[in-house]
């Protein structure tokens, strides 16, 4: 599918350069003013209170502008849309809330953001409503609200994925004419949000029939203040200082990145989609940057993951919490006392298995995790269950989970999705595994490493010990060694220069280099199995895993590293980074429509998984029982690796990025910006702030 061009808009674009412009100075004017306290609020009755820390920051990200707003209580995303079709959006880390404005569709697209010369401010008012304001300006002659929501995030998501569906609740809101004119609604929660739309500058709003209506001033543009407010109590932020250490990298955007993601109560896995808890997250972002993490820090998000375990050690991959729990709450049978009660999604299975590895990593490796491991374990979880019994609970279901293998090996008792399920694992978009049934990235990987943590923390002084589950565990361990044959897949070579030379021009890629990079049977290993035991022919980067977590053989690593080093096609490395999937080699045109540049685990570029790929890599290396070579191979990899990452540098801290065909060569595009892709990328994802305890590797 060609992604159609970006219409020529000499006017719109002169804007935007000028408007960024305007907009980097007035960031450095406005640091002084934070410095002073003097954050300026738009009435008399909104103003913030003194507070030690202001975080503000900006990322550009395509049409879509994401300013960021932390102070004190108040916490806000909030975000506009350029183009033929205006947005405005606003995200509350608080209660995972959030308003969306839409506007119709414009004759010609206009440029949409922050005035020149302003940037958010934070508003608290007596009553307990909070939130952010802002001057927008709009290069439009008018803008007319097309649809309105105030409504938990997770109720956004879905109904700007496809629709509430039969069965949502009414999330209806009331206008209020002012002035200012106000979108009301009390939540399901009894919490209250609201927005407050004041014209500037000579624009006018009319609003007839509860059709809002915003026409411009004197100078041909849309000027008007919001004001994004909300009750829900606020969380708990750790300051930027207090978060990582002196040995975490100096880049400011991925510190106030992190620093917006996490608070003492838990982390949030992205916004603004995801603001909110997800253990599969926490924990990966927690393993990776537990070299640059402060101990209380880490101890926050591994407390989160045990606060929120299932009695039987299952983690739990995501909370619903506010109104989105209280009308989950609702239909539930029993229905509980507490509608606000949050709703926890157990439907995964890799998160089971990240809880060891990442609790042995810090509470047994980690010197500051040693010393604290007694006082931490000794916590309680809401329920009243000791951290310590909590993780007992897990490590057993590792190892009931992992029993039927080592009983009885073979592609059918490896650890299978749930039933019903066609997600499981860190790809749980429906077609992530392109209809798979065993992952590899839980099977080769987790599932090893998970045992092996185990056997540690039971041998430990911290659990009990307990020799008995120690001695299992480690058994279990050795039964799952080399369960990558199961998922091994081999392309004579012809076939694979004719399956690639084909794949390339399908895409408008330039297949020559791909090809010639072909001069022996292509080996790699599936991304999943089928229901039946059968590999699923696309190649990927999950691979990372095994790196990150085990110490696979000098084969395995130089089928990585030849992954890393051929040209997409032929294996994952492209102009804008390294891919998730290749499903050049399918054979099958159905599969490889599954895993496109417009899917969200397609071939695409997840900033995370460079981060992963690239921790692996520096671990193998640090090895010295490695073939010379095999470390040769690694270190050439990782130098192709890191040429990637350096290459969208900026975007570092986003979720993922998808390119369209430019002169046969893949050109970076935002992803959920072009027709036909599935769903719109985060700004800001927590995983996606691991960089801060990873080095490039030193130039050659």
């Amino acid at each position: 599918m060609r992604t159609p061009p970006t219409p020529s808009l000499p006017r719109f674009h002169r804007f935007r350069i000028l408007t960024c412009v305007l907009l980097a100075l007035a960031a450095c004017t406005n640091r002084g003013y934070a410095d002073h306290g003097m954050d300026v609020a738009p009435s008399p009755r909104a103003a913030i209170s003194p507070a030690p820390e202001l975080l503000r920051f900006d990322i550009m990200s395509g049409s879509i502008a994401n300013h960021f707003y932390r102070r004190g209580p108040v916490a806000a995303h909030l975000l506009t849309t350029s183009g033929p079709v205006p947005r405005l959006l606003v995200a509350f880390p608080a209660g995972n809330a959030g308003i969306v404005l839409g506007f119709a569709p414009l004759a010609q697209p206009a440029a949409f953001d922050l005035a020149p010369l302003t940037t958010p401010g934070g508003v608290e008012e007596p009553d307990g409503m909070r939130g952010v304001t802002a001057h927008l300006i709009a290069h439009a002659p008018s803008l007319r609200v097309h649809h309105a929501m105030l409504a938990g995030i997770r109720f956004l998501r879905d109904e700007m994925g496809g629709g509430l569906g039969p069965g949502a609740p009414s999330l209806a809101h009331e206008i209020d004419p002012g002035p200012p004119l106000a979108l009301r609604r009390i939540m399901l929660d009894g919490r209250r949000i609201e927005l407050r739309i004041e014209p500037q500058e000579g624009t006018t709003l009319t609003l007839d029939k509860n059709e809002i209506v915003l026409r411009a001033g004197p100078d041909g543009d849309v000027h008007f203040l919001v004001t994004a407010l909300q009750d829900e109590p606020p969380l708990a932020p750790f300051p930027v200082e207090d978060l990582v250490n002196t040995h975490a990298a100096s880049d400011l955007q991925a510190r106030r990145a992190l620093s917006f993601l996490t608070y003492r109560e838990k982390l949030l896995a992205g916004s603004w989609r995801f603001l909110t808890y997800f253990g599969r997250d926490t924990l990966l972002a927690l393993y990776m940057l537990r070299p640059a993490l402060e101990p209380p820090a880490i101890e926050a998000g591994l407390g989160s993951v045990l606060d929120r375990l299932a009695p039987d050690g299952d983690v739990a991959h995501e909370e619903a919490i506010g109104e989105y729990a209280v009308w989950l709450n609702e239909m539930a049978i029993p229905r509980p006392a507490d509608l606000r009660a949050p709703v926890l999604d157990d439907k995964m299975i890799d998160d089971d298995f990240l809880l060891a590895p990442m609790a042995a990593a810090y509470l047994l490796d980690m010197p500051a995790g040693s010393a604290r491991a007694e006082a931490f374990l000794a916590r309680k979880t809401p329920s009243g269950v000791l951290y310590r019994d909590a993780l007992r609970k897990n490590l057993a279901l590792v190892l009931s989970r992992a029993a039927p293998f080592a009983a009885h090996p073979g592609p059918e008792t490896l650890v299978a999705l749930k039933p019903g399920l066609a997600v499981g694992n860190w790809r749980d978009s429906n077609q992530g595994l392109g209809g798979g049934h065993f992952p590899f990235d839980v099977n080769v990987a987790l599932v090893p490493a998970a045992l092996r943590a185990a056997a540690r923390l039971y041998a430990s002084d911290l659990l009990g010990p307990d020799p008995a589950a120690a001695g299992e565990a480690r058994a279990l361990a050795d039964a799952w060694k080399g369960v990558e044959r199961f998922f091994r897949v081999e392309i004579p070579a012809a076939t694979a220069r004719a399956r690639v030379s084909e794949y390339a021009a399908s895409v408008d890629l330039d297949g020559a280099p791909a090809v010639a990079s072909i001069d022996a049977p292509i080996r790699f290993f599936a991304l999943a199995l089928d229901a039946a035991g059968k590999p699923i022919p696309v190649m990927h980067s999950d691979t990372a895993f095994a790196l990150l977590f085990d110490e696979p053989s000098p084969e395995f690593l130089t089928l990585v590293a030849g992954e890393l080093l051929r040209p997409f096609p032929a294996g994952l490395r492209t102009d804008v980074g390294m891919l998730v999937a290749n499903p050049a080699y399918a054979g099958d045109p159905a599969l490889a429509a599954m895993f496109t540049r417009a899917d969200y685990h397609g071939t695409v570029v997840w900033s995370w998984q460079q981060a992963a790929m690239a921790a692996g890599l520096s671990r193998q290396l640090a090895r010295k029982d490695l073939p010379a070579a095999t470390r040769e191979a690694l270190l050439l990899a990782e130098r192709a690796l890191w040429e990637g990452i350096e290459a969208a540098h900026a975007r570092r801290a986003e979720e993922l990025w998808s390119w369209e065909p430019v002169g046969g060569k893949a050109a970076l595009i935002p992803f959920g910006q072009a027709r036909g892709h599935v769903d719109e990328s985060n700004a800001l994802q927590l995983w996606s702030t691991v960089y801060l305890a990873l080095r490039p590797p030193p130039r050659p």
